[in-house]
């Protein structure tokens, strides 16, 4: 199903989160505008930048997207007033944990997350090695998720969380030596590329196709989303890397609601469109 989405000339102004900046940046401007995270990469931030105008806006500025004309013409308030909704729970969010990684938008080599914690300091949580760790935040959502399948008799065995730009590398050159680089490029993203730099990302199982017909994967499928987990390159809608029933990225649980609701499903479309659309002023 293809949808057009049209942005309203005025953003859409959530009073909760505006009233959190103002706090935040007192008298200095009437303008709410969010700072620059130390580990936001410098190629996101000055294309953000290139696009800033000067004008009020919240922490995550998505605007006040509606359906094409098939859902406008259809009268269902419900549309709206759900997106308006998602729209001011997203607004409070890090807009970090949204950040758009693919083959066209890299990651900084420098780019590492500030709070990288080791997930063996969660028992809730299965690791096929040591040395696993993933950011604050997402490792937190990840023991509840852990937990809660636990309690279903499923156990998530993590394979693989945060990987540096240096390390990506490592692994795409050495597939690269095997298969060559056009053969590596359809699985193996290059460094800068990869989700997993973000450390809100997790591989589960043996990292293979067959991890969708186990009960791990059958569960994560049916309640992955439930916690926030997103999984980034689904068989439908395809996206720009091959399926991958074992990568899943922690964006939130009210992103993944958007993103099905609003975004067929789709990670990739969801993000691209925030991408385009979204502004993260400077001071």
């Amino acid at each position: 199903m293809r949808f057009l989405f049209l942005i309203c000339a005025t953003s859409l102004t959530i009073s909760g989160c505006l009233e959190k900046d103002k706090k935040e940046i007192g008298e200095r401007s009437a303008i709410v505008l969010a700072p620059k995270h130390p580990w936001v990469p410098e190629s996101v931030w000055g294309e953000m930048q290139r696009r800033t105008k000067p004008r009020a806006s919240t922490r995550l500025d998505i605007g006040n997207v509606v359906y094409g004309k098939q859902l406008k013409n259809s009268g269902d308030s419900d549309i709206t007033e759900g997106l308006e909704e998602f729209i001011e729970k997203l607004s409070c969010m890090d807009p970090n944990y949204l950040i758009l990684v693919d083959k066209t938008h890299p990651l900084d080599a420098d780019f590492k997350p500030t709070d990288l914690v080791n997930l063996a300091l969660y028992p809730e949580i299965s690791r096929s090695r040591d040395g696993l760790y993933l950011e604050h935040t997402a490792a937190e959502a990840l023991a509840k998720l852990s937990a809660a399948a636990r309690k279903k008799g499923v156990t998530l065995l993590v394979s693989s969380a945060y990987r540096s730009y240096d390390y990506q590398k490592f692994l795409f050159d050495n597939h690269v030596k095997e298969i060559g680089e056009e053969e590596t490029s359809r699985d193996i993203a290059k460094p800068g590329r990869s989700q997993h730099q973000l450390g809100t990302v997790v591989d589960f199982g043996d990292i293979t196709k067959s991890f969708a017909d186990t009960r791990a994967g059958k569960w994560m499928e049916k309640n992955g989303g439930k916690f926030g987990w997103s999984l980034s390159y689904p068989r439908y809608p395809p996206s720009e890397y091959m399926w991958e029933s074992w990568h899943w990225r922690w964006i939130g649980a009210d992103a993944v609601q958007l993103q099905d609701k609003f975004f067929d499903g789709s990670q990739y479309r969801m993000l691209l469109y925030l991408h385009e659309n979204t502004t993260f002023p400077e001071f």
